[in-house]
């Protein structure tokens, strides 16, 4: 599977009718593909020390199955009354999508999945190639997660196949760490000090953590 994939700021003005808004217009924009909107709407209090720094984003939007092709955000010159104008700064990827822990149940449009997303960038070690690197994830580190991070109930993988984006970061996929609600994130994100220790040890050797990024995020289905 293949997708669309933007990283973004909500406006600073977003107001309650902005969420609403926005999964309308994008459901106007693609009739015919599923498309998720992540939104940092996550109650952190409930969370613990286990909270990111900020990131240079806080929405994201992935489209999939798309048969118009929506290669980039709005241009800058977008008009602000557009409901997506919002859009017009993101950086732009083109990826795959690779699941390989389903959530149970089927989703309704416009409606918000229990629970919280952990979103992360993945950049590289030095020294790796795309192929490499991809390789690795898919099939050392995408069986480590499961087993360690025990408290997912859906996870997975999006290798960046190209930017669409001049000024986008240089990243190598994005990983979706859905859990069902926040004391799943919270006192099951890992299995034990030694599972802890076991995805430490591969992240280290296998991603550049110091330009990697996560942020918690609320997935609100457009279209399932």
């Amino acid at each position: 599977m293949e997708g669309t994939l933007l990283l973004a700021r909500r406006p600073a003005d977003a107001d309650a009718a902005w969420l609403p808004r926005s999964l309308a217009a994008l459901a106007l924009r693609f009739r015919d593909a599923r498309v998720r909107l992540f939104v940092a709407d996550v109650d952190r209090s409930a969370l613990g020390p286990r909270v990111p720094p900020a990131a240079g984003f806080d929405a994201a939007v992935l489209v999939e199955r798309a048969k118009s092709r929506w290669p980039a955000p709005p241009r800058a010159d977008t008009a602000p009354t557009d409901a997506l104008a919002w859009l017009a700064g993101a950086h732009g990827y083109h990826v795959g999508v690779r699941s390989l822990l389903d959530r149970r149940g089927a989703p309704r449009p416009a409606e918000r999945s229990p629970g919280l997303v952990f979103l992360a960038t993945a950049v590289r070690s030095a020294g790796s190639d795309p192929e490499t690197f991809d390789a690795h994830w898919r099939d050392r580190h995408g069986p480590l997660a499961l087993a360690h991070h025990v408290g997912m109930c859906a996870y997975e993988q999006l290798p960046v196949r190209r930017t669409l984006t001049e000024d986008a970061p240089a990243i190598d996929g994005v990983a979706l760490l859905h859990f069902p609600d926040a004391a799943a994130y919270r006192d099951r994100f890992y299995d034990s000090e030694a599972g802890r220790a076991a995805i430490a040890a591969d992240t280290q050797r296998f991603l550049d953590l110091p330009h990697c990024e996560a942020v918690l995020l609320g997935e609100h289905w457009v279209r399932p």
